[in-house]
């Protein structure tokens, strides 16, 4: 029961990352959307990581080898959301800490309705663990 009040904390976090992407979105502040994106994802796979009680440090590189080998390579996620992950962990580098990269509108957009498709789909997951 622990693991499943861990679990729901990080939704109800990656839920709060997501609202903040729109929100920024909305602002123009493409590269704050961008790294709330990436929190968004991020706390999503936390939730299924905690709820099966894996050990896993909450090191950025260590959640996104999970992802590859958990999900990517088990086929629980289609490769195309898997690369979602990926790429969005390297925007959301260059987004907190590139001095010469900015994310625009165009960037931004069709990058929502990706990480919205990842974290359903991991949630989906969540969903039948609980079962």
């Amino acid at each position: 029961m622990r693991y499943k009040t861990a679990s729901e904390t990080m939704l109800r976090k990656a839920r709060q990352k997501y609202a903040l992407a729109e929100l920024s979105y909305q602002k123009g502040l493409y590269d704050s959307c961008v790294s709330e994106l990436y929190y968004s994802a991020f706390q999503t796979v936390t939730a299924l990581i905690l709820l099966r009680g894996d050990s896993v440090s909450n090191k950025h590189t260590s959640v996104r080898s999970w992802v590859n080998k958990q999900l990517g390579l088990t086929g629980l996620l289609s490769n195309d959301l898997v690369k979602v992950y990926n790429r969005l962990m390297d925007r959301r580098a260059d987004a907190d800490y590139s001095a010469e990269v900015s994310f625009g509108k165009d960037d931004v957009s069709g990058l929502m309705e990706q990480v919205k498709a990842f974290n359903d789909a991991v949630v989906e997951i969540i969903k039948k663990e609980m079962q």
